[in-house]
């Protein structure tokens, strides 16, 4: 169970832990739709250096680095699940958890547009 979010970019985004709105921290804008979804567009030419300065905010937090250094030791163990006692013994707080679920859609944006450069926007919509 959860939410997703599809179209230019996909994925899903992290339960209990990052909103539908995620992708508006990186320019994208509402536009009109169904009450069970949002659509977004994020404009190539007024986002794309905002969107790298956010992500080497992120970065810099040090929110990436905790996050992902739970994962390998989980993963060691074999587990993908993590509990608020792996959080604490990581040292990785609710607020690293949105960072780094905001760094990977915020990374997919940039991917998308590198790996297309012919496009000036990207659309994505989300389930609320």
């Amino acid at each position: 169970m959860g939410r997703y979010y599809y179209g230019d970019i996909q994925g899903k985004f992290m339960f209990a832990v990052q909103p539908s709105d995620a992708g508006e921290r990186f320019g994208a804008y509402e536009c009109p739709n169904e009450p069970s979804s949002i659509d977004y567009a994020v404009c190539r030419e007024s986002s794309y250096d905002d969107i790298k300065k956010e992500l080497e905010s992120i970065l810099k937090s040090g929110a990436v680095q905790r996050v992902k250094h739970m994962w390998q030791e989980l993963e060691k163990k074999g587990s993908m699940v993590y509990s608020d006692k792996d959080r604490e013994k990581y040292g990785v707080s609710s607020e690293d958890m949105r960072e780094y679920a905001d760094w990977c859609m915020g990374t997919e944006m940039i991917d998308f547009f590198d790996e297309n450069p012919d496009k000036d926007q990207l659309y994505f919509e989300a389930e609320l």
